[in-house]
């Protein structure tokens, strides 16, 4: 366990701190957060998140990463989440606004938008659906190019939610998008609208990712891969969509069989 600094006490270290100080602590701290990131040894990793947060309480990085490996339930996290996007604010001060649009371009914001989409994420864990969504989309309106692939993880909270019309406004925001994310998406709406075209979009997403209509039909979470990547087509590419989309698939009636279906006509 690693006590975290509150929003009051961030604060204080800005106020006690010169503008340079605390650049050159943040920029000591983001180094330890480095080699944590290329750590296996659990032991060493929160040793290295202790020292990054020890030396800059708005290491933002410390917090983010320190959530997502750690197996505290999502609601005990949120408050570490929201002191780190305070944090990352304050370290990218007066430039947040210029860099709005345009982030992820910048190093500097990253620490911030890392943050923001692991608190989505907890936020959603959680039970609180509305304000990780609202999370989720303001990271698309800093960053359209949506580097981290928030827009899949958007797209699986308004399908789990029946938002409907915001997902296919969501789809069609990103056209090119050929990811199997969106290409089992979109192929799940064209099978309930009954789209003429619905086999040819389900050829489509099948060959984006061979492996979903199996696990698909065994209607159930799968075991989550520890790599921490996912690799385009592969099996814990699959993993990841049915995980985040397996209850509205089995809410569809007869969906399931039909993309199996048309798997097994592509042998």
């Amino acid at each position: 366990m690693i006590k975290f600094p509150t929003t009051k006490r961030v604060d204080l270290y800005k106020t006690a701190v010169s503008s340079e100080q605390l650049h050159l602590d943040l920029v000591a701290a983001q180094e330890f957060m480095f080699d944590a990131w290329e750590n296996d040894d659990l032991e060493v990793v929160l040793k290295l998140i202790r020292k990054a947060i020890k030396k800059s309480p708005l290491c933002a990085d410390a917090y983010s990463f320190y959530c997502e490996i750690s197996q505290e339930p999502p609601e005990s996290k949120i408050g570490k989440l929201e002191t780190a996007l305070y944090a990352a604010s304050i370290a990218l001060g007066e430039d947040f606004q210029e860099f709005a649009g345009r982030f992820w371009g910048f190093v500097e914001t990253r620490p911030y938008m890392r943050a923001k989409a692991v608190l989505a994420e907890a936020l959603w864990e959680s039970g609180n659906f509305y304000p990780a969504m609202a999370h989720s989309r303001e990271m698309l309106k800093l960053n359209p190019n949506d580097n981290q692939g928030i827009r899949h993880l958007l797209a699986n909270y308004y399908l789990e939610l029946e938002m409907v019309d915001d997902l296919a406004l969501l789809l069609d925001d990103y056209p090119g998008d050929m990811r199997s994310f969106f290409q089992y998406t979109r192929a799940l709406l064209a099978y309930r609208q009954s789209s003429p075209d619905a086999d040819d979009i389900a050829k489509a997403a099948i060959d984006s990712n061979r492996h979903i209509p199996g696990l698909l039909s065994k209607c159930r979470l799968q075991i989550k891969s520890n790599s921490g990547y996912i690799t385009l087509g592969g099996m814990d590419e699959a993993i990841y969509y049915v995980n985040h989309n397996i209850k509205p698939w089995i809410r569809t009636s007869g969906a399931i069989d039909w993309i199996v279906n048309n798997s097994l006509s592509k042998i």
